[in-house]
């Protein structure tokens, strides 16, 4: 356990890197420099500080989000600080022209304190009131709800200065007065116009239940009519789970709506022409009519689903973001969608191996869309200096899922791979690397500057991806090192030779048995031990004795070659969409 003192250095260094720390300092660092200057007796340096904090709120809240926000959660937002500045202009009295300006500055300030408070009590309730936030693409009309009403940091604090500056300066009480009253009709003009906004949506939500934003998702809804939905929630590190299949969604025949559960996620999605809602709220979502969806697709387990599962009017399908032997792939809540979209027969047993009884007809054979951009090439001999692609997967929400290689063995088989110095390594790590365990970032940025210094040193372009298709860089890669995950499988479309880390440290005959995505795999045990027969293979030292199984194991994963594209995967949609109007059309 880490001591206090190297705990507060810790939180020192981080503070010193962060970006927000400028804007921090020159909003709050100067307000208490005004204070000791008054305590000293300096008023004029201590008014110049006071405004030059004021002056700063327009570049902290733009510069410094997440430091206003943890301020406005500490009740120290806005007209706190303006208070403050007031309470160190007035104790700097001998800046004032005489004592009717001091007065009637303390006036102008209590009214300008009352409007901001009036701001922030509005954003207060914009961000925890019955308005929800609401956010989409390629749906027409006014259909946006933020989480809170503008900020408008430019107006605060030009209306501060305007307060301050006049009376700090020693302007008679009427000049004081005539620009207080005009910075606050401006911070009226600047208001008044979004409380009329937040009041018209309520007024129209308490009267429909509908805001007039989501009455417009309701009438393109209505006038789209989807017959397909694709439902997701998570963090915007789980953006690769809709990413990977906007491919195969934009290629239906059928009409295709996207609803996504979190903005974070929302804002990471990539470009695509799927029209996309993003609402968070589960009463927003409830109150929308889906009738016309014809069937629900699923690429992950969250427990917002049940909000459309509960519609008997269409049909569900889990279609998961990967085929992988981790035990996700046969979660106990996948017994709730009427269809299990699997690549191969390695996905169906998963799941007869779980023991939940899954009836055979449950299943829905449909390849893997994804792979058909997967080259077989290069192969080993195809260029002088082979890539090898190292992809981890991240530590897993728990320790009975840390599949990943990275903290155990990472940094030594970097190492090992540097050090043959007759290939090129390509680090992509998993998006969520790090989320659940510090540790595995401190492995990846050490791995990060091994892998600088390598290619500064050698001239190799060794590589740390963060971001990107993997596709493009196994279309680059002769061989692969990874774990169990499902870039495993998505790997074996292209044959070409891979290792897999034995996380479990089981004998390799259990492994592979344990994990058949591993069975035409070179296994990794600890220390990277057995990394020296991958690069015999790949630099053509010695024979791939494991091709021959590769292919049968592709076709056991990901379904025979025919299956691997989009054309199966629009007809596998085409045969759900007549199964749930056979089925389901009795509820429409």
């Amino acid at each position: 356990m880490a001591s206090p003192a190297s705990s507060l250095r810790s939180v020192a260094r981080r503070a010193v890197r962060s970006p927000e720390l400028p804007g921090v300092l020159l909003v709050n660092g100067t307000l208490v420099l005004a204070v000791l200057l008054v305590a000293l007796g300096q008023d004029l340096a201590a008014a110049i500080a006071v405004l030059v904090s004021a002056a700063a709120e327009s570049w902290f809240e733009r510069r410094s989000p997440l430091a206003s926000m943890a301020m406005r959660q500490a009740t120290a937002g806005p007209p706190l600080r303006f208070a403050l500045r007031v309470i160190v202009a007035v104790t700097a009295a001998s800046q004032f022209d005489d004592r009717t300006a001091l007065y009637t500055f303390i006036v102008v300030a209590l009214v300008v304190i009352a409007g901001l408070s009036v701001r922030a009590l509005h954003a207060e309730y914009r961000r925890v009131g019955a308005l929800k936030p609401m956010r989409t693409r390629h749906i027409p009309g006014d259909t946006t709800i933020v989480e809170e009403p503008p900020s408008r940091p430019v107006l605060v604090a030009a209306v501060q200065v305007a307060v301050l500056a006049p009376a700090l300066l020693g302007a008679p009480w009427w000049v004081v007065a005539l620009v207080g009253s005009a910075a606050f009709a401006l911070l009226l003009l600047g208001t008044v116009p979004d409380l009329l906004e937040s009041w018209r949506m309520r007024s129209a939500k308490r009267a429909t239940g509908f805001t007039p934003q989501l009455r417009a998702v309701q009438k393109f809804l209505d006038e789209y009519r989807p017959e397909v939905v694709v439902h997701l929630s998570g963090p915007d590190t789980a953006a690769y789970q809709i990413n990977s299949w906007i491919e195969a969604l934009e290629s239906l025949d059928q009409r295709v709506f996207v609803v996504l559960r979190d903005h974070p996620l929302f804002e990471k999605m990539a470009s695509s022409s799927l029209p996309t809602l993003s609402l968070p709220a589960a009463g927003e979502l409830l109150m929308l009519d889906f009738s016309m969806v014809k069937v629900a697709l699923y690429p992950s387990n969250t427990g917002n689903n049940i909000h459309l599962l509960r519609l008997p009017t269409m049909m569900s399908a889990f279609i998961g973001h990967g085929d992988s032997d981790k035990s996700a792939s046969n979660n106990p809540f996948s017994r709730v969608y009427d269809e299990l979209w699997v690549a191969g027969d390695a996905g169906a047993d998963r799941y007869r191996r779980s023991g939940m009884n899954i009836p055979e007809e449950q299943f829905r054979f449909v390849g893997r869309p994804q792979v058909h951009a997967i080259d077989g090439t290069p192969r080993v001999g195809d260029v002088e200096v082979p890539t090898i692609l190292y992809a981890p997967t991240w530590e897993g929400v728990n320790q009975h899922q840390e599949y990943s290689s990275l903290r155990a063995i990472g940094v030594p088989l970097i190492e090992a791979l540097l050090a043959d110095g007759g290939v090129r390594v390509v680090y992509k790590p998993h998006p969520f690397t790090g989320q659940r365990d510090a540790k595995y970032r401190a492995v990846h940025a050490a791995i990060a500057a091994r892998l600088d210094a390598a290619k500064a040193r050698t001239g190799i372009d060794h590589r740390v991806v963060r971001g990107g298709s993997l596709t493009s860089w196994m279309n680059q890669s002769t061989a692969l090192v990874s774990d169990i995950s499902s870039v495993l499988s998505d790997w074996l479309a292209g044959e070409k030779p891979y290792a897999v880390f034995n996380h479990e440290g089981l004998p390799a005959k259990a492994f592979r048995e344990a994990y058949p995505s591993s069975a035409a795999a070179t296994l990794l045990g600890t220390e990277a031990s057995g990394i020296g027969e991958l690069l015999d293979v790949v630099t053509g030292r010695s024979p791939d004795q494991l091709a021959e199984y590769r292919s049968k194991l592709a076709t056991y994963l990901l379904g025979p070659p025919e299956q691997r594209s989009l054309e199966a995967f629009r007809e596998a949609v085409t045969a759900f969409v007549e199964r749930s109007d056979a089925e389901r059309a009795i509820y429409r």
